[in-house]
């Protein structure tokens, strides 16, 4: 599960849990110098730490977990995020009290411990026991939080600390075989398997709809998607607004607040009974899937989504990231349901390759970090500095000039990720050796794809975008009675948005000659008028085609205005010497004597029909 670059193997023998204890029951501590694996979440390794009777600084990933925390062991726990400041953790420790001192933090505010502990003369190294939770999430998150590693330093110095997860991705920093450390591995002695129903598609959005209308329980239904814009679609393709919330990170509610949706909160709300305050749709980004305490009176419905093709970060990994996302409810779900579509052409290393790939980098990496070192021309010096700064590995580096140790492990588990969503197969396996699910697994393809719908929005020109949308229209025009089935025709509807005009000429006129007219679109509106007319759908032909050419607040040279309202009477077998005066019969004027292009116009106001 990681990048086979351990330097220490060090099981100890395993540690047997019976159903419904928790760690407390089998350790009166946490061990120190040890990387606690404890399988399943929930097991209560913060609170044995809290309880523990030692001083303690616990740090945590994200501030939603450290404020639930706070709820739950009021008094008894100091929570240190953004607002509190060096100040407050200094009055913190002067507090007077028989209690030994609990610091909970996140990665970034451990800093203000530090220089608390300092300017009181703490030997903290010595005095405190520092404990790193969810320590996965240092490997999960570091390509885009570096900032999420900052107290590793400071770590190793501690002589009592640990790593815990239920999930732990081991990392190969040899510090870890340098100062003997040990993996403690709990093993729970009862089934503790849960039901998974996994649905690949080429469509999640569509089978997400269909999930959705036959969700049992439907009072709460919680769905983990890492991508703020997709969930916004979802609920503005399925008019969730009123009956959705969103929680997610600070700039991610900003950004959603921007675009128009309010219900979005970087912390969890809970009512008066402690529980989670939930909408009917409620949607949760990574933020919020490990660690925090999800504490509800119903068992709700769980739907994880992965969309490769709009939001390739929202990739999860069955061994860690989905185990955590079950984990957060204490309470136990109503059923557990894994959407994904996957992609073939998706490129990934394996480890070996990764292994050369890596070697031959920092090989280049030092003989760069040589020449800089001997080069005496300042043009030299600062061409090399800058490719020292620049180059794509330099990420693998430390501030120091070392391997950053967790940054490479980040590497080897996001190709190792990858490699699940390249197959259908390959995802179920994963999920069927991870050892924490039964899969009930089903495939579910659908003639119109995510990997289509991607062609539309990524067409470079109008005219790629509509010879995409004709694409799309075969492929449902293949399918007999289309348009009578909902799913098709939502798709239908939703190519009708990107182009109307396309969409309906190609239904009405057909493939070859949508394709002959593709950029004509006043030939196009004006033969579809024509066509409607012929078929008695379209009563006002004439008056149609003149809306369909001019428009409220059109500026039109009058000799424009003449022979366009001339061209749609002949259409119709009226050959009249019309002057621009007519179009008077359809739009009131604004203005009479504007210019237009050097020439005499008219700027045409409200149309006198609508």
């Amino acid at each position: 599960m990681n990048n086979n670059k351990l330097h220490f193997d060090l099981y100890t023998e395993p540690l047997n849990i019976k159903e419904g204890q928790f760690l407390k029951d089998i350790m009166s501590e946490i061990p120190t110098n040890t990387i606690l694996s404890k399988t399943l979440p929930g097991l209560g390794a913060t609170t044995l730490e809290i309880e523990s009777s030692r001083h303690s600084i616990i740090i945590e990933p994200n501030v939603p977990v450290i404020k639930g925390k706070e709820k739950k062991h009021k008094g008894d726990l100091f929570g240190v995020y953004e607002g509190i400041t060096t100040d407050d953790v200094i009055d913190y420790l002067l507090e007077p009290t028989e209690k030994y001192k609990k610091l909970m933090t996140t990665p970034e505010s451990f800093f203000k411990i530090v220089r608390a502990m300092n300017a009181l003369q703490i030997d903290f190294y010595k005095d405190f026991m520092l404990l790193f939770d969810e320590c996965d999430k240092i490997v999960k998150d570091i390509s885009y939080r570096s900032t999420i590693a900052l107290p590793i330093e400071d770590f190793f110095l501690f002589e009592n600390k640990a790593f815990v997860s239920a999930t732990p991705i081991l990392p190969s920093d040899p510090r870890f075989e340098q100062q003997d450390f040990q993996v403690i591995k709990i093993v729970p002695d009862y089934d503790y398997t849960q039901k998974m129903q996994l649905v690949t598609t080429n469509n999640v959005v569509a089978i997400f709809r269909e999930i959705l209308t036959r969700c049992e329980n439907k009072d709460h239904i919680c769905i983990f998607l890492n991508s703020t814009d997709t969930i916004l679609a979802i609920i503005k393709k399925f008019n969730l607004e009123s009956c959705s919330k969103v929680f997610c990170s600070q700039d991610s509610v900003d950004k959603l607040e921007k675009l128009g949706y309010s219900d979005a909160y970087s912390n969890l709300q809970f009512d008066n009974n402690n529980n989670v305050k939930l909408e009917q749709y409620t949607f949760f980004t990574s933020r919020f899937f490990s660690a925090v305490d999800i504490d509800l009176s119903t068992k709700p419905t769980v739907i994880i989504i992965s969309d490769l093709f709009y939001a390739k970060h929202s990739m999860i990994d069955p061994h860690t990231e989905s185990v955590q996302i079950i984990g957060r409810f204490r309470n136990g779900t109503g059923g557990i349901i894994h959407v994904s579509n996957t992609n073939r052409n998706l490129s990934y290393k394996t480890p070996e390759q990764l292994e050369n790939y890596l070697a031959g980098c920092h090989e280049t990496y030092l003989q760069i970090k040589q020449l800089f070192k001997t080069a005496t021309n300042e043009g030299v010096r600062e061409t090399l500095r800058e490719a020292l700064e620049r180059i794509t590995y330099a990420k693998y580096i430390d501030s120091e000039g070392n391997k950053n140790h967790f940054a490479i492990d980040n590497y080897f588990d996001e190709e190792r990720v990858k490699s699940y969503y390249i197959y259908p197969s390959r995802l179920k396996q994963a999920y069927e050796i991870s050892e924490h699910f039964t899969v009930k697994y089903q495939y579910y393809p659908l003639p119109l794809g995510d990997e289509d719908r991607l062609k539309i929005s990524r067409a470079d020109n109008k005219k790629e975008r509509r010879l995409a949308i004709i694409e799309q229209l075969d492929l449902l025009n293949g399918e007999e009675d289309v348009y009578d089935e909902p799913l098709f025709k939502e798709f239908r509807d939703s190519l009708h948005r990107e182009d109307a005009l396309i969409v309906e000429v190609y239904e009405e006129l057909g493939e070859d000659y949508t394709k002959d007219n593709l950029m004509k679109d006043k030939k196009m509106n004006l033969d579809l008028i024509i066509h409607r007319s012929k078929n008695g759908k379209d009563r006002f032909p004439i008056m149609t085609s003149v809306y369909a050419v001019f428009q409220e607040g059109g500026r039109y040279p009058v000799n424009y205005i003449k022979k366009e309202l001339r061209k749609i009477y002949a259409l119709y077998g009226d050959n009249n010497p019309y002057t621009a005066r007519k179009i008077e019969e359809f739009f009131k004027i604004a203005n009479y004597g504007i210019k237009v292009s050097g020439q005499r116009g008219y700027l045409l106001g409200k149309k006198r029909f609508s």
